[in-house]
């Protein structure tokens, strides 16, 4: 946890940083797209730019998911939630082999795969379709993380851990998004630090941390992130 707190939180590179928050941009912010939100079956029209400023993680918090990555050695990505894909871009940044994102709105996975192609990232790939179908598929990469940033109720959290288990996917950290979201998320996040399969978890605010196998007693740590 020391070496975690030093080596990947609290570590900051100036250039490093400047160089991957270039990522963030969008190249047509005033394009206008529309879609239709499969949960709510509501139609959408906005604009890139102001989508990207809704729903994109912070700087921060997709710099500490570069930093993890590299100092942990995950060579595996699969992060359910692509948006825009500025997030994955960092995920793609990383010394990751392979970086699977998926994404269930396709006019915006298409935007997304724009991003990756014109980045020449042609280890990340882009899976289309709606999360509770393409998951169990998705696991096929046999992912050293799982980063879920889709679906914020607690059933979904509960489902994508049931699937991981049932699978029996072994990866070596799950990280949560956004476990303070509602009253919902952060209850859910509560039942999770307490189920004793879960060896070792973090509150980063931003996020709950998973090391489901680490090899050390039941501990629970929250950080100031």
């Amino acid at each position: 946890m020391f070496e975690l707190y030093n080596k990947v939180i609290k570590k900051w590179d100036d250039q490093e940083s400047n160089r991957l928050l270039q990522h963030r941009q969008v190249d047509n912010p005033n394009q206008i797209i529309k879609y239709t939100d499969p949960r709510y079956l509501e139609d959408i029209t906005t604009s890139v730019g102001r989508l990207a400023s809704r729903v994109a993680s912070t700087h921060k918090f997709s710099y500490f998911l570069y930093k993890l990555i590299n100092h942990m050695q995950y060579d595996r990505i699969l992060e359910a939630g692509t948006s825009l894909g500025i997030n994955a871009t960092y995920l793609g940044s990383t010394k990751a082999s392979r970086v699977w994102t998926m994404e269930g709105i396709e006019e915006i996975a298409d935007l997304a795969i724009e991003r990756f192609q014109k980045l020449e990232y042609d280890h990340v790939r882009v899976v289309k379709g709606l999360v509770e179908h393409t998951f169990r598929d998705s696991l096929g990469l046999n992912p050293d993380m799982i980063f879920i940033d889709a679906d914020h109720r607690s059933e979904a959290i509960f489902w994508y851990l049931r699937i991981i288990k049932e699978m029996n996917i072994q990866p070596k950290c799950i990280i949560i998004h956004d476990i303070y979201w509602s009253r919902d998320m952060n209850k859910a996040w509560k039942q999770i630090v307490k189920d004793e399969q879960y060896s070792l978890t973090i509150d980063i605010f931003q996020a709950g941390i998973i090391f489901p196998d680490h090899p050390m007693e039941k501990q629970h740590f929250v950080v100031k992130f």
